[in-house]
């Protein structure tokens, strides 16, 4: 199958996240949520393709990976407790904008000029898609998100370099036991200062983590959902496709996420999460961004 279509695939369960994961944090404490969706996936993927992680290159790519997945994951959950779903969308998305300077910087890959046109048609249909109605309102979970983008951006440059070394299943095992353990680590040191500070000098990230966790059905089938769906599959297929497309491809691809993500918010929530007229046009412009950045492909194949 083409590599873009199973992107597409995967944009369409991120999208599915920001409702879900704002519900779970809610009442879940944020690391402990994300222990749980992360451990739960390793153990089912290392159970399933242990064996054949067997040599070095392998264990460090994926390491690296699931690390840098997993700080940008960290500030994306601690920011949705303090902002709204229409703001994260938003300002996670600016790693598209990102990617191509970011390549740049650092290999020195050049976009080419549709791929260019691409991202900026992009950023200009996210924003019209989702910045807040009420403007730019900054806050701590804002902040969060900021670093967030900035980590996603420098993370699918490391996917769309490393993945194509490696078979995706074993590769996609490491990334999420790797987060895992990083997780483990960051409700670690909440627990930490948990049981340490007084009160009134506890950090953000430790108070959220000192709420008492109440387990209900609905929590339950949010976690494995996320754990299953949007852990084990997304990562799995994401890798394998990142291996055959440019980073700068693959950012312009995850532009379509808060057109789903949008889409699936006035299904869920009804006519009360339309955007109006002014995020369907930003929504038609990422939709024209995607098709943009197949030219190259699409010219290449006639070449041919």
């Amino acid at each position: 199958m083409r590599p873009e279509l199973i992107l597409v695939g995967v944009t369409i369960l991120w999208g599915s996240t920001f409702i879900v994961t704002k519900d779970i944090v809610r009442e879940a404490p944020p690391m402990l949520y994300l222990v749980f969706r992360f451990g739960l996936a390793a153990v089912l993927l290392l159970a399933l393709y242990g064996r054949r992680i067997n040599n070095r290159r392998l264990l460090v790519d994926g390491v690296i990976l699931g690390v840098l997945n997993s700080l940008g994951l960290i500030l994306q959950v601690l920011g949705q407790v303090f902002t709204t779903a229409s703001k994260s969308a938003f300002i996670t998305s600016l790693n598209t904008p990102l990617v191509p300077l970011v390549s740049y910087a650092l290999y020195r890959l050049r976009p080419s000029t549709p791929q260019l046109v691409a991202v900026l048609l992009a950023t200009l249909g996210l924003m019209l898609l989702t910045y807040p109605v009420g403007g730019a309102r900054w806050n701590a979970g804002d902040l969060y998100t900021v670093g967030c983008a900035a980590i996603y951006a420098f993370t699918i440059v490391q996917i769309a370099r490393r993945a194509p070394r490696h078979d995706a299943r074993p590769l996609t095992a490491v990334q999420i036991a790797a987060a895992a353990a990083t997780f483990v680590v960051a409700l670690g040191v909440a627990q930490l200062c948990i049981h340490t500070i007084a009160p009134p000098s506890l950090p953000q990230f430790a108070l959220l983590e000192a709420r008492p966790l109440v387990v209900t059905p609905r929590l339950v089938v949010e976690g494995l959902y996320m754990a299953l769906f949007c852990t084990v599959l997304t990562f799995g297929l994401q890798t394998w496709a990142m291996a055959r497309m440019s980073a700068t491809h693959a950012a312009v691809v995850f532009a379509l996420e808060p057109v789903f993500a949008t889409a699936m918010a006035v299904g869920w929530e009804g006519s009360a999460e339309w955007p109006g007229a002014r995020g369907a046009t930003g929504a038609a412009i990422v939709m024209v961004a995607v098709a943009a950045s197949e030219l190259p492909r699409r010219r290449a194949k006639i070449g041919a």
